[in-house]
């Protein structure tokens, strides 16, 4: 595999397809934070309609500050992969190899359905990856796509391969 720098159109469909996902994940995740806030503040506030006494006031404020920040850690560790992407993608801090579809296949699970696309490159090698429903609905065996490799700094975790079709 040949691993080059996209040029402006092929950087335009990545950002397309990769990281307007990425962005509305990381906007529709951050909401649970004001949610949270807003649930607090009616808590302290019917506390305070409820009378409680200050043992018990007390309490109930730390249990509400390290429940808030908990929740807080949690989205961030949950967001910092698709804030990592958007990142390296806004950096042009990516790599892409030329590919063509081979094939894609969609497991059906309860919860999720999860759609992979598999590409062949001209060495003959084969990659597959978990890509969104719209990058899968727009692979089609033969057409040409592009395997994204994340440039990133030894030691740290890694971000998966995406593919973008063409």
């Amino acid at each position: 595999m040949n691993y080059r720098k996209a040029n402006n159109d092929e950087h335009n469909i990545i950002c397309k397809q990769v990281r307007n996902r990425s962005v509305l994940t990381v906007c529709l995740s951050a909401l649970v934070i004001p949610v949270v806030i807003l649930a607090s503040c009616l808590s302290v506030n019917m506390m305070i309609r409820q009378r409680y006494d200050k043992a018990a006031f007390v309490i109930s404020i730390v249990m509400l500050v390290v429940f808030f920040v908990a929740v807080v850690v949690a989205m961030i560790w949950l967001m910092s992969g698709f804030i990592k992407r958007i990142s390296c993608i806004n950096k042009q801090n990516y790599s892409v190899a030329d590919c063509v579809v081979e094939g894609r296949k969609l497991t059906i699970n309860p919860k999720h359905n999860h759609s992979f696309v598999t590409v062949s490159f001209p060495d003959g090698s084969t990659q597959q990856a978990m890509v969104s429903q719209k990058v899968y609905d727009l692979a089609e065996n033969g057409k040409r796509a592009l395997l994204i490799k994340y440039d990133e700094p030894e030691g740290k975790e890694k971000l998966p391969f995406e593919i973008a079709v063409l």
